[in-house]
Protein backbone atom coordinates (compact mmCIF):
# COMPACT_ATOMS: atom_id res chain seq x y z
CA UNK A 1 0.00 0.00 0.00
CA UNK A 2 1.44 2.98 -0.44
CA UNK A 3 1.32 5.83 1.96
CA UNK A 4 1.16 9.46 0.56
CA UNK A 5 2.89 12.68 1.98
CA UNK A 6 0.15 14.48 0.59
CA UNK A 7 -3.71 13.10 0.78
CA UNK A 8 -3.95 14.74 -2.92
CA UNK A 9 -1.02 12.16 -4.28
CA UNK A 10 -3.30 9.22 -3.36
CA UNK A 11 -1.68 6.66 -5.26
CA UNK A 12 0.05 8.67 -7.79
CA UNK A 13 3.68 7.93 -8.13
CA UNK A 14 4.61 9.66 -11.62
CA UNK A 15 6.79 12.01 -10.29
CA UNK A 16 8.56 8.92 -9.45
CA UNK A 17 8.71 7.49 -12.98
CA UNK A 18 9.52 10.65 -14.65
CA UNK A 19 11.26 13.92 -12.55
CA UNK A 20 14.40 12.11 -12.15
CA UNK A 21 17.69 13.86 -10.55
CA UNK A 22 20.24 11.91 -10.92
CA UNK A 23 22.43 11.74 -14.65
CA UNK A 24 21.53 14.66 -17.07
CA UNK A 25 19.19 16.40 -14.40
CA UNK A 26 21.62 16.01 -11.21
CA UNK A 27 21.58 19.21 -11.22
CA UNK A 28 18.03 18.94 -9.23
CA UNK A 29 19.26 17.57 -6.66
CA UNK A 30 19.81 20.83 -4.51
CA UNK A 31 20.89 18.90 -1.49
CA UNK A 32 23.28 16.59 -3.14
CA UNK A 33 21.70 13.25 -1.96
CA UNK A 34 21.47 11.13 -4.55
CA UNK A 35 24.28 8.93 -3.80
CA UNK A 36 23.75 8.81 -0.20
CA UNK A 37 20.43 7.37 -0.91
CA UNK A 38 21.88 5.06 -3.78
CA UNK A 39 19.22 6.72 -6.01
CA UNK A 40 19.58 6.04 -9.57
CA UNK A 41 16.99 8.22 -11.27
CA UNK A 42 17.41 9.51 -14.15
CA UNK A 43 15.30 11.40 -16.40
CA UNK A 44 12.61 9.92 -17.51
CA UNK A 45 13.40 6.89 -16.00
CA UNK A 46 11.83 5.32 -12.41
CA UNK A 47 13.07 5.91 -9.67
CA UNK A 48 15.04 2.49 -8.29
CA UNK A 49 13.47 2.64 -5.08
CA UNK A 50 10.25 2.92 -6.52
CA UNK A 51 8.24 -0.73 -5.86
CA UNK A 52 4.60 -2.69 -6.31
CA UNK A 53 3.78 -0.73 -2.58
CA UNK A 54 5.16 2.51 -3.15
CA UNK A 55 8.61 4.36 -2.12
CA UNK A 56 10.71 1.55 -0.57
CA UNK A 57 12.50 4.40 1.20
CA UNK A 58 9.64 6.29 2.64
CA UNK A 59 10.39 6.80 6.13
CA UNK A 60 13.92 8.03 5.12
CA UNK A 61 13.76 9.41 2.14
CA UNK A 62 15.83 12.40 0.40
CA UNK A 63 14.74 16.08 1.10
CA UNK A 64 14.13 17.03 -2.21
CA UNK A 65 11.06 13.79 -2.68
CA UNK A 66 9.89 15.32 0.66
CA UNK A 67 9.42 18.71 -0.56
CA UNK A 68 8.66 18.18 -4.29
CA UNK A 69 4.83 18.46 -5.13
CA UNK A 70 3.56 18.55 -8.38
CA UNK A 71 1.36 21.75 -9.65
CA UNK A 72 -2.00 19.19 -8.89
CA UNK A 73 -1.07 19.04 -5.77
CA UNK A 74 0.73 22.60 -4.53
CA UNK A 75 -2.59 25.24 -6.94
CA UNK A 76 -5.64 22.20 -5.90
CA UNK A 77 -6.22 21.67 -9.43
CA UNK A 78 -9.03 20.25 -10.86
CA UNK A 79 -9.04 16.39 -10.79
CA UNK A 80 -8.98 16.05 -14.56
CA UNK A 81 -5.39 16.63 -13.88
CA UNK A 82 -4.59 14.15 -11.82
CA UNK A 83 -1.23 12.80 -12.66
CA UNK A 84 -1.46 9.34 -12.47
CA UNK A 85 -5.12 9.60 -14.95
CA UNK A 86 -3.97 12.15 -17.48
CA UNK A 87 -0.30 10.88 -17.92
CA UNK A 88 0.98 14.42 -17.95
CA UNK A 89 2.70 16.11 -14.47
CA UNK A 90 3.44 19.71 -14.62
CA UNK A 91 5.67 21.62 -12.08
CA UNK A 92 6.82 25.34 -12.11
CA UNK A 93 10.35 25.66 -11.74
CA UNK A 94 11.11 28.84 -9.90
CA UNK A 95 14.55 30.54 -8.73
CA UNK A 96 15.25 30.03 -5.52
CA UNK A 97 18.61 31.64 -4.27
CA UNK A 98 19.81 28.83 -1.64
CA UNK A 99 20.51 27.28 -4.34
CA UNK A 100 20.62 28.85 -7.87
CA UNK A 101 21.70 26.44 -9.87
CA UNK A 102 19.42 23.55 -8.83
CA UNK A 103 17.49 24.29 -12.11
CA UNK A 104 19.30 26.29 -15.29
CA UNK A 105 15.59 27.54 -16.72
CA UNK A 106 13.60 29.00 -13.37
CA UNK A 107 10.37 30.63 -13.88
CA UNK A 108 9.26 27.86 -16.71
CA UNK A 109 6.28 26.06 -16.64
CA UNK A 110 7.36 21.90 -16.91
CA UNK A 111 5.41 19.58 -18.29
CA UNK A 112 6.48 15.98 -18.25
CA UNK A 113 4.68 13.51 -20.01
CA UNK A 114 4.13 9.33 -19.29
CA UNK A 115 4.09 8.41 -22.15
CA UNK A 116 8.24 7.02 -23.43
CA UNK A 117 7.30 6.43 -26.61
CA UNK A 118 6.18 9.53 -28.64
CA UNK A 119 8.32 12.50 -29.14
CA UNK A 120 6.46 15.99 -27.97
CA UNK A 121 4.71 16.96 -30.75
CA UNK A 122 3.06 14.14 -31.64
CA UNK A 123 1.91 14.01 -27.73
CA UNK A 124 1.00 17.81 -27.84
CA UNK A 125 -0.87 17.46 -30.99
CA UNK A 126 -2.85 14.10 -29.68
CA UNK A 127 -3.35 16.28 -26.29
CA UNK A 128 -3.39 19.60 -27.27
CA UNK A 129 -7.05 21.11 -25.43
CA UNK A 130 -5.56 18.71 -22.39
CA UNK A 131 -2.46 20.48 -21.81
CA UNK A 132 -4.22 23.92 -23.06
CA UNK A 133 -6.23 24.03 -20.37
CA UNK A 134 -3.53 22.65 -18.04
CA UNK A 135 -0.93 25.28 -18.82
CA UNK A 136 -4.18 28.19 -18.30
CA UNK A 137 -5.17 26.58 -15.20
CA UNK A 138 -1.57 26.56 -13.20
CA UNK A 139 -1.41 30.39 -14.91
CA UNK A 140 -4.79 31.49 -13.27
CA UNK A 141 -3.81 29.84 -10.00
CA UNK A 142 -0.56 31.32 -9.86
CA UNK A 143 -1.44 34.48 -11.49
CA UNK A 144 1.10 35.18 -14.20
CA UNK A 145 2.25 33.53 -17.58
CA UNK A 146 5.67 31.65 -17.72
CA UNK A 147 6.84 30.01 -20.89
CA UNK A 148 5.81 26.57 -20.95
CA UNK A 149 8.06 23.47 -22.30
CA UNK A 150 7.01 20.09 -23.08
CA UNK A 151 9.64 17.61 -22.08
CA UNK A 152 9.23 13.75 -23.36
CA UNK A 153 11.45 10.22 -22.95
CA UNK A 154 12.20 11.41 -27.36
CA UNK A 155 12.89 15.02 -26.32
CA UNK A 156 11.32 18.12 -25.38
CA UNK A 157 9.41 21.55 -26.85
CA UNK A 158 8.50 24.92 -25.75
CA UNK A 159 4.73 25.16 -26.25
CA UNK A 160 4.91 29.07 -25.13
CA UNK A 161 7.41 31.20 -24.63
Amino acid sequence: MIVPTEPRCGDCTVCCHIAGFTGEWSYTDKYNEAQKFGLQFDPMQTCNKLCDTGCSIQENKPRICSEFFCEYVKQDLDDQYYPKDCGFMATVNVYDENYPDAWPYPDTITILSMDKTLPPEIQYNNNKQLLDNLIEEIEISIGRKLPVELETNQGWIYLRR
